[in-house]
């Protein structure tokens, strides 16, 4: 894990867990393309370079031979109804592909797909199910499947994920959603986002507690977007988007040292990199970090003068190397915190954006919308008939979604509103909430 011969790199890039780069233009993202590379790893198929057209005409011929020369015309009804106006991705998820096929997907996009497969962590699922589709549908699924020759199924590469706890519930809520094709295919794209922000989010609340162990799900307070956010909510001000951004800045060095350490093939997470490192690694990280700092010091990225002190203490060595790293972004100790910045806001701005919300006097909240709620409130009921009301809130704050008692109460008042709670008496523990899926 820990490279052999470790050198300090001359630039700040990394590669590994996010798409965190330093400049503007990094973070211009096509969602359709994140959403078609997704699919692509989802469903275990190849990113073929054909585009629609193309399989539009396979269809054609297939249904050509399967019609009397009276039916010619139908055809072209079979062509309004299905490839005009985005309906061929309502026939099945995996048509979803085609959002990044036939074309070379841009290395922005690509990056941010390349988070999650880093959260799937080599999870995929089975073809969605065909059984509500209807004769035309499946026959055009049919093609698909012939048109997309993928070969033997490879298996998907394990791409380590920061969080395993995230990773596990994007893997279980898939797995029901895939069973549920139609209700996927309407909310894909906000599949996507939501676990965006609790992947980033969540590694921002732990990154500091690389020496605790497997990260776990960290307070993070929301409110629904039709709530007032008063000072005199002590959780939603001091665990909320002031928390997140305030731990953003972290990201980038923290990610860009842990990166630095290790070979670059299996690059695993802060956390774990911490739990390896043993008493034959202690030398060469302190002859490291007295490199290191030479070295930023020699390109006068310090503001303030750094020492490197050595310790047989793996703690004590691993956060100086981070505060090392971390001391040429910022914005006092170093004369690099433009580009942190960029980071940070770029995060805010183009892929947590969907989250936050500003409340003019009030700042920037975080807040759930009510189509976010309804949906993660299906994720987390699943397949079972309903859940008790506090079950779902447990099963919101596994998630990385807190909401403080004010907003719990309007969640009920939003459950009875939608018809979907069962309230057995007055008391919140009899209060069921059932999925509308």
């Amino acid at each position: 894990m820990i490279k052999k011969n470790l050198a300090p790199p001359s630039n700040n890039a990394f590669t590994s867990f996010l798409p965190l780069r330093t400049k503007d233009k990094h973070y211009k993202f096509c969602w359709d393309s994140v959403l078609g590379y997704l699919v692509h790893i989802l469903y275990s198929k190849s990113l073929f370079t054909k585009n629609v057209d193309e399989f539009k005409s396979l269809c054609r011929k297939s249904f050509s031979k399967n019609l009397e020369s009276d039916d010619s015309g139908l055809w072209d009804i079979i062509e309004k109804m299905y490839f005009q106006n985005d309906e061929l991705f309502k026939i099945s998820p995996e048509f979803l592909i085609f959002k990044a096929a036939g074309k070379e997907i841009d290395a922005n996009s690509k990056k941010l797909g390349d988070m999650y497969a880093g959260v799937l962590n080599g999870f995929t699922v089975e073809s969605s199910s065909v059984t509500n589709l209807n004769f035309l549908e499946r026959e055009i699924k049919s093609e698909f499947d012939k048109f997309h020759v993928s070969g033997k199924k490879n298996t998907p590469k394990e791409i380590p994920t920061y969080l395993p706890f995230i990773s596990e519930y994007f893997k279980e809520d898939l797995r029901f959603l895939n069973k549920k094709p139609h209700y996927l295919l309407g909310n894909f794209n906000s599949v996507i986002r939501l676990y965006g922000f609790l992947y980033i989010s969540q590694m921002a609340l732990s990154i500091n507690n690389w020496a605790c162990g497997e990260p776990k799900s960290e307070p993070c307070f929301f409110i629904l977007d039709n709530e007032k956010a008063s000072e005199e909510r002590s959780q939603v001000k001091n665990c909320g988007y002031e928390k997140i951004r305030d731990h953003l800045e972290y990201l980038y060095p923290y990610l860009f040292m842990n990166e630095a350490l290790q070979e670059k093939n299996n690059v695993q997470p802060l956390w774990k990199l911490f739990d390896e490192i043993n008493d034959s690694h202690i030398d060469a990280l302190n002859d490291f970090g007295e490199d290191f700092i030479a070295d930023r010091t020699e390109r006068k990225w310090y503001n303030t003068e750094l020492n490197w002190q050595r310790s047989e203490d793996k703690k004590t060595v691993l956060a100086q190397l981070l505060e090392a790293s971390h001391s040429q972004f910022h914005r006092r100790k170093g004369r690099l915190a433009t580009y942190s910045n960029t980071a940070v806001k770029g995060t805010l701005r183009n892929i947590l954006d969907p989250f936050i919300q500003n409340r003019k006097r009030g700042g920037n909240v975080l807040a759930f919308n009510q189509d976010y709620i309804v949906l993660l409130t299906n994720l987390v009921i699943g397949e079972r008939e309903k859940l008790r009301f506090h079950e779902v809130i447990k099963e919101f704050e596994a998630r990385g979604v807190y909401f403080d008692k004010q907003s719990q109460q309007n969640l009920v008042d939003f459950y009875e509103r939608m018809g979907n709670v069962e309230r057995m008496s007055d008391s919140g523990d009899a209060v069921y909430v059932r999925p509308t899926v």
